[in-house]
Parts: structure tokens; sequence; C-alpha cells
């Protein structure tokens, strides 16, 4: 990615700006979806509840003026879900300790705000590893993810590569580094 995110909701804010767009919806359809159905959503609630969230996004995003002190992007994209997700629980009259907070044990324990962040975080991780695995070699990538993703231990990893131990370690580092670098790019933070 060669833009912060700053500089992509710059972007957005022009309607006619097809391929910021189509970047925007790669990187935040995902997260509002995932964040839907943790909630407890079902697929074609969840679906539904993401495409008015990005309908409003794009009316909103032209006049959007980012400020990174007052929350930002951030803030405002959680507080438009929740607000989404609430209403839907309160139209079907269903109170919200029905939501995926309260039926899915996993997340029984997690606010909608600490869920918000972990799925933002999640979803940027993701796209950040699409871009880095574009940039490096195959099997650079390979021992990167066995090793990090699938946690294998480094010996399985060198061995099922036909790599030294050196390589699987080298290849960590220097997916870790560019991951960092691309998620300060698009955070901002890492």
């Amino acid at each position: 990615m060669e833009s912060t995110r700053a500089s992509l909701l710059e972007r957005v804010r022009n309607p006619q700006d097809d391929e910021s767009w189509r970047e925007f919806f790669h990187i935040y359809q995902p997260l509002l979806y995932r964040y839907s159905r943790i909630r407890g959503l079902t697929r074609e609630n969840a679906e539904e509840l993401t495409q008015q969230c990005l309908a409003l996004l794009t009316e909103k995003m032209p006049s959007f003026e980012y400020v990174k002190e007052k929350g930002g992007f951030k803030h405002w994209l959680r507080r438009i879900t929740n607000n989404k997700v609430n209403d839907f629980f309160k139209k079907r009259k269903l109170p919200l300790a029905q939501s995926g907070d309260y039926r899915r044990p996993q997340y029984r324990e997690i606010s909608p705000d600490d869920l918000w962040e972990q799925q933002w975080h999640k979803r940027h991780l993701q796209y950040c590893l699409v871009q880095v695995q574009s940039e490096v070699a195959a099997s650079t990538y390979k021992a990167f993810e066995y090793h990090v993703l699938c946690s294998w231990p480094v010996d399985r990893v060198a061995e099922t590569l036909n790599i030294s131990v050196d390589q699987v370690y080298t290849a960590k580092s220097r997916i870790t580094r560019r991951l960092r670098t691309k998620m300060k790019e698009l955070l901002g933070e890492v």
C-alpha cells in the first residue's frame, strides 16, 4: 500500500475515485461483516447491515474530516456500526443480552468496544499480510506462515521447506519488520 490511511480517507472524499473506494471497501467491508457476525447477526443480516453501513459511509465520507485527536475514523465507524447493530436488535425486540456477545462463549466477557478494537486490528493485519505476501518470495512467506501463523516449530518448517533454520528466522524477521511498517502506514500506529 502506497498511502497512509489518512490519505485514503482523504481520497475517498471524492466519490469518483473508484480505485480508492475499492481499496476502502476491501479493508472495511470484511471488518463490518465480521464484527456484525460476532455480535450475533446471521450471515444474511450481517451482510445487510454491512451494506447499510457502506451505503452510509459512501454518503458521509465526502464531508468526513479526519481529526485524530477526536478519535478519528475508527471511533466514528465503530459508533456507526454499533448503532446499526443495536438498532437491529431493538427493531426485532431482542434484548442486547441475546447478541453475539453473550451467545458465543469466546466473546462473553468482551465488551462491544473491545470486540471492535480486536476486529479492527485483526482486519488491518490481514490486509497488510496480503500486501506483504505479494512483495516477498513465496518460499519466504511460506516459512513465515508456517512458523508464525501456524505455530510450527522452526525445525519442522526448515525440514518441510528444505531450508535452514536460520532462513526461517530471517524470513520471520523480515516479514515482521515489513508488517510493522505496513501497519504503521495504514494505521499510524503498530
